[in-house]
């Protein structure tokens, strides 16, 4: 006996109504505009016509999408289900020929990265990623700012202190995390490596990377949770200046491994002193679109973490060698 593969696969699973991009766009245009007539003129249709589509996509869910006793239309909860999965699939939709370009040729490529990281791996990550071919633009800045600019498209890659976890569709690979340490003025004999950063703030202004910034953030928020009253504050936007304002013992600064090797030149006479167990710890983190740049994004990562396991971490180490338990290398 022959069994009919076709036709038995159709009694098991039944054949389910497909809904057409149209009726997803009247749903969501009805949404937004909350009358059919306001739909119509976003859409460029008649009022008929998404009535219809909308009736439509009514009929195949069962279940009405919106409350038409008042004025404007609400939407019911299975309505509000609808509108939040096609919004992400007209989303996707309309980046689908930006991504089939992407995919058919070596396309510009836009990256940003905080500052520590531009001004220490930037320059051989840079040189790896111009082998690929196509047109390179590099920027670097504050992490804050790089999220919108990745969402909507104006950057492809972000290396950053902020994973931005709280935003999905995004492919993540951290390549390092540290701890913050401590930056005093090491020709003062006022200070010793024990003083509490209560006393610090006392005698000294604290210099510090804006708040705007990710890691600046983070330091506000320890020095909060420590109970550190308000401070005389300096504010640097780099951490050449930090460590030079430092040195000439103009104030005190809280900052992370990776800065420091970003202003080793300026490091004489500044001491590092490490911070307890609960200081904050930051995570560099390469962040793409899912699907759009994962391989050139795990390239970089691995180039990066490469390059500070046997190039930039040694010479912070040799210098500094109480730094070698604040920092690791992702896997």
């Amino acid at each position: 006996m022959t069994l009919n593969t076709k036709h038995h696969a159709s009694r098991l699973t039944p054949q389910l109504p497909s809904i057409s991009i149209a009726s997803l766009e009247a749903v969501t245009a009805v949404a937004m505009a909350g009358t059919m007539s306001g739909a119509a003129q976003r859409l460029g249709r008649t009022q008929s016509a998404v009535s219809q589509l909308v009736s439509h996509a009514e009929e195949i869910f069962g279940c009405a999408l919106f409350d038409r006793s008042r004025r404007p239309f609400l939407t019911t909860p299975a309505g509000s289900d609808l509108i939040r999965h096609a919004s992400r699939i007209l989303v996707d939709l309309d980046a689908l020929p930006q991504r089939m370009a992407e995919r058919n040729q070596a396309s510009s490529l836009r990256i940003a990265m905080i500052d520590s990281v531009a001004d220490t791996l930037g320059a051989d990550l840079i040189r790896l990623t111009a082998v690929r071919g196509g047109d390179l633009f590099v920027s670097q800045g504050l992490s804050p700012a790089h999220v919108n600019d990745l969402l909507e498209r104006r950057l492809d890659i972000v290396v950053s202190a902020d994973s931005f976890d709280e935003h999905d569709g995004l492919f993540r690979l951290p390549i390092m995390s540290e701890k913050f340490v401590l930056l005093l003025p090491d020709r003062s004999t006022k200070f010793s490596p024990n003083i509490s950063l209560v006393e610090l703030a006392a005698n000294l202004p604290f210099i510090r990377y804006s708040s705007r910034s990710t890691t600046g953030a983070m330091i506000e928020k320890y020095l909060r949770k420590l109970g550190v009253p308000g401070v005389r504050r300096i504010e640097v936007d780099n951490a050449d200046m930090m460590c030079t304002l430092v040195a000439q013992g103009v104030g005190w600064a809280i900052t992370t491994p990776l800065h420091i090797l970003q202003g080793f030149q300026r490091m004489k006479g500044v001491a590092v002193v490490t911070l307890p167990d609960s200081s904050p710890e930051r995570v560099v983190t390469i962040i793409t679109r899912h699907g759009e740049f994962e391989e050139i994004a795990a390239t970089l990562g691995l180039e990066a973490k490469k390059l500070l396991r046997e190039k930039y971490l040694p010479e912070l180490y040799a210098r500094i060698p109480k730094l070698a338990q604040e920092i690791q290398v992702m896997d």
